[in-house]
């Protein structure tokens, strides 16, 4: 007799995006879970979707092994009208997208009165266009884009669609196409003009090389609060005695903004100073602040750093994302059963996702195959976010310590890559 899932249980498997929600739906009947699998269609469930995208390769499957498609499709489609945020709204679309490339005429009816009808400002939906008709589609989308940018020239657009109908039929084409469409509509001329006025703007302020700034140039930035993502860069092959001055000048600075940025200084180099500065940062309420000074600290030797890693866990603090990062460079023996506990005993999924994260770093640093294979296991079952389990399993799959259950619904993942890797494993 065939074990049938509880809806409570399918539910979570579906949150998660495991494959082997499709497979029980191939050997059991899907009538029970109709109003999981539509909420799942319509909303997209994963955990990060600006990391891990749409889902709705996932629910196509879904809805086909449910053998109720058309049911599935008649719902989908007109809820492409309906307000919803920009991530459902994008997976709507690409299921409607794969259902037209499919024949279904309806679906593709219903985008292009809906993109046209509706103030839709999501490049991702756009794009479903480009895939679903080509240049053609790159045409249809950049009409109706120009036309808005008519009735709004404060509304700002880059070139997004430009670079994937490039990637696919090649620049020099994409490019061809849009001028000769420019020259007898005013609406793509308004999308042209609007884009290359962006590709300006950006290169006007594109970075400096970091390796020329001077660290009186850094500090400037650091002041001016506009530093951003050139400071890492420029950490990277800062000189000790420049390092020395942003440590001089970090324990002198009040300003949480500005402590920030000093501190991104060192998530990859070596603080010089003492730390007696740093631990009090760590002592300061849950924020930026002392979430950098524990970055900071997870590069350093010291028995305290130890103890405060244990500390975050046994008080439960909201900083406790932060403690196996903090025994990669203060290891003790038997350091591996006692991750493994605080994985098993985390109910937490923003801290369990985190962990998760901590144990590429660890493992290496300090290898036991038999519990980190047991662990990932273990994690495989509860990481929320599923480009992060597409880590574990690439990391199982290294190890040999992949079952065939869980290589065979790594076929049918929510993520791309996780079918990627077990595909790439099977040829």
């Amino acid at each position: 007799m065939l074990w049938t899932m509880e809806t409570k249980e399918f539910e979570n498997t579906v949150g998660l995006g495991l494959g082997r929600a499709v497979l029980h739906l191939l050997d059991h009947d899907a009538r029970p879970y109709r109003e999981i699998i539509l909420d799942a269609c319509l909303h997209n469930k994963a955990y990060d979707p600006q990391v891990e995208g749409s889902r709705a390769v996932y629910m196509l499957e879904m809805m086909r092994a449910s053998g109720e498609l058309a049911f599935y499709a008649d719902a989908v489609i007109p809820s492409l009208v309906e307000e919803a945020d920009d991530w459902d709204t994008s997976q709507r679309f690409q299921i409607a997208r794969l259902l037209a490339q499919d024949g279904n005429q309806s679906a593709r009816q219903a985008m292009h009165s809906a993109f046209q009808t509706k103030m839709i400002s999501d490049n991702e939906v756009a794009a479903e266009f480009i895939e679903l008709d080509g240049l053609a589609g790159l045409v249809f989308v950049v009409r109706r884009i120009g036309e808005l940018l008519t009735q709004n020239p404060e509304r700002w657009e880059d070139d997004y669609l430009l670079w994937v109908a490039s990637d696919i039929y090649g620049k020099e084409e994409v490019e061809a196409a849009l001028k000769n469409a420019a020259e007898t509509d005013t609406n793509i001329k308004a999308y042209l003009n609007a884009v290359e006025e962006n590709r300006t703007l950006r290169a006007l302020n594109q970075r400096p090389d970091p390796t020329s700034l001077t660290y009186g140039d850094v500090r400037s930035l650091i002041e001016a609060n506009k530093a951003g993502g050139i400071l890492h860069l420029w950490a990277k092959t800062a000189s000790e005695s420049n390092l020395r001055l942003a440590a001089d000048d970090l324990t002198k600075e009040t300003d949480a903004k500005k402590l920030k940025l000093y501190l991104g200084l060192f998530r990859k180099r070596k603080f010089p100073r003492e730390l007696d500065h740093l631990f009090r940062l760590v002592e300061l309420p849950d924020g930026p602040v002392p979430r950098h000074a524990l970055g900071v600290l997870a590069n350093l030797e010291h028995e305290r750093i130890r103890s405060i890693a244990f500390s975050l866990v046994e008080t439960r603090s909201s900083l406790r994302d932060y403690a196996i990062d903090l025994l990669v460079n203060n290891f003790h023996d038997r350091d591996h059963a006692i991750i493994e506990a605080w994985c098993d005993a985390e109910l937490d999924l923003g801290t369990l996702n985190a962990f998760d994260r901590s144990l590429r770093d660890f493992f290496a640093a300090h290898p036991d195959s038999e519990c980190e294979g047991r662990l990932l296991r273990k994690l495989y079952e509860r990481e929320p976010c599923a480009h992060c389990r597409s880590s574990v399993v690439e990391r199982l799959l290294a190890l040999g310590a992949l079952p065939e259950t869980l290589r065979r619904e790594c076929e049918y993942d929510s993520y791309a890559d996780t079918r990627e890797l077990v595909k790439h494993r099977n040829n």
